[in-house]
């Protein structure tokens, strides 16, 4: 299964967020699944790509052109650059049989809300799945709701 890992790629985010987030890519990754995500090489980004890169499983990252210089750190995952995040967004979303959002900041939300609307508004089907065990996402699924 491909699964999109939507998530923290600065490191400002709370250890217990990286710890919580950490548990659940290593499952992932030691079953037959392909990450994809966005070509990030630090924070929660950084654990999925490490978590999968150990386990010897397929990565395909997406990234826009202003972060290109950071794909020479992911020697062991396929990219796609895109020209915006619009793009990015969608194809990463493509690319995917799964969803899962773990916590992370406005880029996460943004993709969490996009994925949400478009699974709602055209049928999609396609599974989202949020991961908040320590409330990160609180204030923001109470707006969807």
């Amino acid at each position: 299964m491909r699964v999109l890992i939507s998530c923290s790629s600065n490191d400002n985010i709370d250890e217990k967020y990286k710890e919580s987030s950490r548990e659940v890519i290593k499952f992932l990754a030691s079953e037959e699944n392909t990450l994809v995500w966005g070509s990030g090489n630090r924070s929660i980004m950084g654990i999925a790509y490490e978590e999968f890169d150990k386990a010897n499983r397929e990565m395909i990252g997406f990234t826009t052109e202003k972060y290109v210089d950071e794909l020479d750190s992911l020697p062991n995952a396929k990219h796609e650059v895109m020209k915006n995040t619009f793009d990015l967004k969608r194809e990463m979303f493509n690319n995917s049989d799964l969803v899962l959002v773990l916590p992370g900041g406005t880029g996460t939300v943004s993709e969490l809300l996009t994925y949400l609307e478009e699974v709602r508004s055209n049928d999609q089907e396609k599974t989202l799945i949020v991961y908040d065990e320590y409330g990160h996402f609180n204030k923001t699924i109470e707006l969807i709701e």
